[in-house]
This record gives C-alpha cells, sequence and structure tokens, in this order.
C-alpha cells in the first residue's frame, strides 16, 4: 500500500507540533525515527486518525482518508489498520482470549472467534496462555498478546508506538526478530515509532529521521547512514567523526592505524578503550575534537599516535550549504 502524506501539518493552539509535510511511503516496514518531541508520535497517530490533521491529506493507495479541503475524516475503525502501543493497552480485568476477541465483534461471525484467537495466539508463540490476565503476565508476554490483538483483524497496516521500550536487551532483540518475521510471514505493511538508532538500522525497509517537527531525511538504513543529509542525522545516527569544519564525516569504521594507499594520515591522543563484544571502540583527540575507531586490543590513555582515513568513506553532507 501507498501511504501519501500532502501537506500535512498539526498545529495544538499557537504551538507548531508538525510542520507541513509531504511524503509517499511504499515499503514494508518504514521506521519513524527521532527524539522525544520531535513529532513522530504525533505523527504515527495522524495516520492512524487518533489525531486530525489541521490542513492537509492522507490517502491509502488511492483513497483519501483525511483531506482538510474537503473535509473528510475516515473513522480509525475504518481504516483497516491496527496498532500496537508502548504500554501494551490490554483490558486488566480481561482474560488473554477476551483481550483479542473484543476487537473482533461485528467484524467476523462470533462462531468464528475462537479459531482466529488460537490462530493468532500460535503466531506469537503464547498457546495456553488464554485463560490467563495480563497482570500473570510477563513484560514479553504482556507484548505478544499485543502483537496477537493487532493482527487478529487481519489489518493492511499495523502501527506500532515504541511497542519495545520497556523490555529488557535481550528480550528487546527477540521481539525484533519476531516482529520482522511476522510482518513478512504475513504480508502486511507496518510503521514503527522509536528513539532507538540501532533498532531503526535493523529493522527497516525505510527510516524516516524526524527533527523537530519535520523530516530531516527519508532513505534506506544505508543511505541515512552513509549518506546523512544533514549534521543532526550524522551525529543521530551512529558515531560520525567529523572533518574540515564539519563539512563532511567519516565513520569510525573509515579509521584505522594501518597506511594504504588513499589514506590520509591524522595525529590522534588516546583517550579511552572501551570494550563493546568483538573489539574495542577507542576514542581519541583529533585536531581538537573526539574520533572514535575500532581496534582489536586497547589502546593506552595518553597515547600518541597517527590514525589513517579511508579516503573512498569520507562523505561530504548534502544539507549543507
Amino acid at each position: 500500500m501507498k501511504i501519501s502524506l500532502k501537506n500535512i501539518e498539526k498545529k495544538y493552539g499557537q504551538s507548531q507540533a508538525l510542520w507541513p509535510i509531504d511524503v509517499e511511503l511504499d515499503q514494508q516496514f518504514i521506521t519513524i525515527l527521532g527524539q522525544s518531541g520531535c513529532g513522530k508520535t504525533t505523527l504515527l497517530k495522524l495516520i492512524a486518525g487518533l489525531e486530525q490533521p489541521s490542513k492537509g491529506e492522507i490517502r491509502f493507495d488511492d483513497t483519501v482518508i483525511y483531506s482538510s479541503a474537503s473535509r473528510k475524516n475516515v473513522k480509525p475503525n475504518k481504516r483497516n489498520i491496527a496498532m500496537v502501543f508502548q504500554d501494551f493497552a490490554l483490558w486488566p480485568h480481561m482474560t488473554i482470549f477476551q483481550n483479542i476477541a473484543f476487537g473482533l465483534k461485528g467484524i467476523i461471525p462470533k462462531s468464528a472467534i475462537p479459531e482466529r484467537v488460537e490462530h493468532v495466539m500460535r503466531l506469537v508463540k503464547m498457546q495456553g496462555y488464554e485463560k490467563r490476565k495480563p497482570g500473570e503476565l510477563s513484560g514479553g508476554q504482556q507484548q505478544r498478546v499485543a502483537l496477537a490483538r493487532a493482527l487478529a483483524t487481519k489489518p493492511q497496516l499495523i502501527l506500532f508506538d515504541e511497542p519495545l521500550s520497556a523490555l529488557d536487551a535481550v528480550l528487546r532483540e527477540q521481539m525484533q526478530d519476531e516482529i520482522m518475521h511476522l510482518i513478512h510471514e504475513l504480508n502486511c505493511q507496518a510503521i514503527f515509532v522509536t528513539h532507538d538508532q540501532t533498532e531503526a538500522m535493523t529493522m527497516s525497509d525505510q527510516i524516516i529521521v524526524m527533527e523537530a517537527g519535520r523530516i530531516a531525511q527519508i532513505g534506506s538504513p544505508e543511505e541515512v547512514y552513509r549518506a546523512p543529509a544533514t549534521p543532526y542525522v550524522a551525529d543521530f545516527i551512529g558515531k560520525v567523526n567529523w572533518l574540515h569544519n564539519r563539512q563532511s564525516i567519516v565513520r569510525p569504521e573509515g579509521v584505522s592505524r594501518i597506511s594504504r594507499p588513499g589514506t590520509i594520515a591524522k595525529q590522534a591522543q588516546i583517550v579511552k578503550s572501551t570494550f563493546v563484544g568483538d573489539r574495542y571502540l577507542v576514542q581519541a583527540q583529533v585536531e581538537g575534537q573526539y574520533w572514535n575507531f575500532y581496534e582489536k586490543q586497547p589502546l593506552e590513555h595518553g597515547k600518541r599516535l597517527q590514525v589513517f582515513i579511508d579516503e573512498k568513506q569520507i562523505y561530504q553532507l548534502e544539507g549543507l550549504h
């Protein structure tokens, strides 16, 4: 499905939450990424119909979902979408079966509900928990139930509002894999809001980076990492080393201690080495700035040495004038 936003903006009184946005989204797994307060959740709610834009038009393929000009606003339950929230939003007094079945009333025949609930419970690996209540489940199990509830209506589009932020690191990574697998297996579309850069990079076909109510850049994970459009995007996506008075960048993997043809030498003083699993992240002062690069072994604090930049990995920022 192609989601078209034309001149969409949102104001709360005199406060501009979203500046006019024109964008078409047609990838399967789209992530809206940005810091708190940048407008990413507001944009998601406009697509969901939970908030009404101040101006503009939203289309799902050729169908107008919202238009300020024609005063059309399709209700959320008529948009064939589902939403998974950060706080799970499960009814505490209902069983897991009842939580999932609740959203199916009036959508499918009553006699077909048990089979549909069983199907989605199996998809999220929660068979046997139907009679429990949310308070009897762990955070990860509750998140699986929230996902099952979203899948039950067979939506064309699922919206995720920072759904994994309350989970521990190991479970979070596991749920990332499970969500991606389900989206591809069921061949539906997802828009996923997060402030976590790693989450966005590993899950997305397309990333929307937002800054202060505006879209700073749209692209694949590789594009926003390799060719950031603005200094904000460069700093926000991964680690970055600045060159030429912040006119260009080199990522840590473009810096080494080995001189080769096509490299540029720089003087560095080691600040610290941090073990990050399979290697060390080394921080050093280079030309008055803190740089990062990777080494197999830690380097001594205060040590002076040369580092070499691969010229092919120097990227000029597109957004600078």
